[in-house]
């Protein structure tokens, strides 16, 4: 089978998009070459897939030159780069036309290089109209305000004569504007860049990035800039607010009085927001709720019932689509699945993976599919049902890898395969054990919980002498103890004291 950049790239252009290129070849403008367009022609004969025995460079090659000439490699190499350059060129094309703030920018700038005042500001008042009509609150936004505010400044400044104080201070104001709008954007892409260094490291445990962030949290005076934004700012939306309590709650994760503020100010202005900003800072709240709940750290709200609130609102609304994804993020599908298993709503589990699965990425619907039904199967109590979807799964992704053990073993336990799942918590010991990547917290998780299922295996078999009632105590006392529940119910059973939970 034939591969090469260029085919990956056209996979993925949808059909307009492959139109709007053949148009695009076609220009003189772009591509003067016919060569070009007749390859692209014979390639967009197999698309979507680019697959088939009769698709081969040979064959290419010779519906491209005819069958008389002998095949050169080099030839065809050099033709399909250069239709990947092209490619490219008019991604670029396109993403400069979507993006029409910022390719005005370049407009006015060589308007003003030409002496075209009067062009110039016809062009600036176009671009704050339509900022102004699309004034979704984010760091780009900010940007565009500023450099808008800024440009018109400096403008006045070089072709108009001050002849009155009112002038003065109304071109004060537009200089304030741009250096309120620069702090905004300034606030926004720091704190959110610093928030995802902090995610990054708390996850692969880099604790000295950790430091890090908190060194820059104490190089600014926070409250004193938010001060002064809010008193000379022309907005109303508090954004920078929102950016700094994200920020303090992260920082100050064993105070949920911070986080309770955040979600207030979220909540608040989240109308207001872009659809980037309301996609990353409703991924965070989850993400806080989650973290607390996977280190086993005591939170002040029912955490289960506010994980299952915040992801019903995350999803409703759409809040996973940014500009440059439409798909419903795996981390995001699978944290519904297994909250909806904590809280035993079996029946919402089920018609959210009817819905929703068809949201993800399309190349993973049919693994993750096979997944979720597994998962609920498994919580159906169809064990061997649940053994055949997982059985179909072939994922390379790490976090993927980590919940399939976690299933087979439970699965191999149900259906007493003994012998199975005390090989699998061998491999899955030397897994954790010699993966850096994983957070020394989340290694802890795991090891107590296979420790815990070794001893059931252990007692089920009588091959050791185990204290049923001692391991579930500890269990019950345990804050870091992955499938807790899972563990608690399975000694239950053993003892007697095994009492089924309603299922909704």
């Amino acid at each position: 089978m034939y591969t090469h950049q260029l085919l990956e790239l056209l996979k993925s252009f949808s059909k307009k998009e492959m139109m709007w290129f053949t148009k695009f070849l076609y220009s003189p403008y772009f591509n003067k070459r016919e060569r070009i367009i007749k390859l692209f022609l014979i390639l967009k004969r197999f698309y979507p897939d680019f697959e088939g025995k009769n698709f081969t460079k040979n064959n290419i090659y010779k519906l491209l030159y005819g069958t008389t000439t002998s095949y050169n490699d080099s030839t065809l190499r050099n033709l399909m780069s250069d239709l990947l350059l092209l490619a490219q060129q008019y991604l670029k094309q396109e993403g400069m036309e979507k993006k029409e703030i910022q390719s005005s920018f370049y407009l006015t700038q060589e308007l003003f290089k030409r002496g075209q005042i009067t062009l110039f500001k016809n062009q600036m008042i176009s671009n704050k109209t339509l900022l102004e009509k699309n004034s979704a609150a984010d760091g780009e936004y900010f940007f565009n305000l500023s450099k808008v505010e800024i440009d018109s400044f400096y403008l006045n400044l070089l072709n108009e004569k001050v002849l009155k104080k009112s002038f003065v201070e109304s071109e004060s104001r537009k200089l304030i504007n741009g250096i309120i709008f620069s702090l905004n954007h300034f606030v926004l892409e720091s704190i959110k860049n610093n928030d995802n260094l902090l995610k990054y490291s708390r996850t692969y445990n880099l604790k000295r990035n950790i430091q890090t962030v908190t060194e820059f949290a104490e190089i600014f005076n926070f409250d004193k800039l938010i001060s002064y934004v809010r008193n000379n700012s022309p907005q109303t939306v508090p954004i920078i607010e929102v950016y700094h309590n994200l920020l303090k709650a992260f920082i100050n994760f064993n105070n949920d009085s911070y986080y309770q503020e955040f979600k207030k100010s979220v909540m608040l202005c989240s109308k207001h927001l872009g659809m980037n900003e309301n996609n990353f800072l409703h991924a965070r709240l989850i993400d806080y709720c989650v973290l607390k709940k996977n280190i086993g750290s005591n939170m002040s709200l029912d955490i289960d019932k506010e994980l299952f609130d915040l992801h019903h609102i995350y999803v409703q609304n759409e809040f996973y689509k940014t500009e440059s994804n439409y798909y419903l993020p795996f981390d995001i599908y699978r944290n519904v699945l297994l909250i909806c298993i904590t809280m035993k709503k079996l029946s919402f589990m089920q018609d959210f993976i009817a819905k929703y699965s068809k949201k993800l990425i399309p190349q993973h619907i049919t693994s993750v599919e096979n997944y979720s039904c597994a998962l609920l199967c498994f919580e159906k109590g169809m064990f061997s049902k649940a053994q055949t979807y997982i059985n179909k799964i072939k994922f390379d992704q790490f976090v993927y890898k980590i919940d399939m053990k976690n299933l087979q073993l439970k699965i191999s336990y149900e259906l007493e395969q003994f012998e199975t799942a005390i090989s699998m918590i061998d491999t899955f010991k030397h897994f954790l054990k010699n993966n850096e990547l994983i957070a020394e917290s989340r290694r802890l998780l795991h090891f107590n919980f296979l420790n815990s299922t070794h001893s059931l295996i252990q007692y089920r078999t009588g091959s050791g002498k185990i204290n049923l009632s001692y391991i579930a105590e500890k269990v019950k006392k345990s804050k870091n103890t992955f499938n807790k529940e899972w563990i608690l119910e399975k000694i239950a059973e053993q003892t007697g004291k095994y009492k089924k939970s309603k299922v909704a």
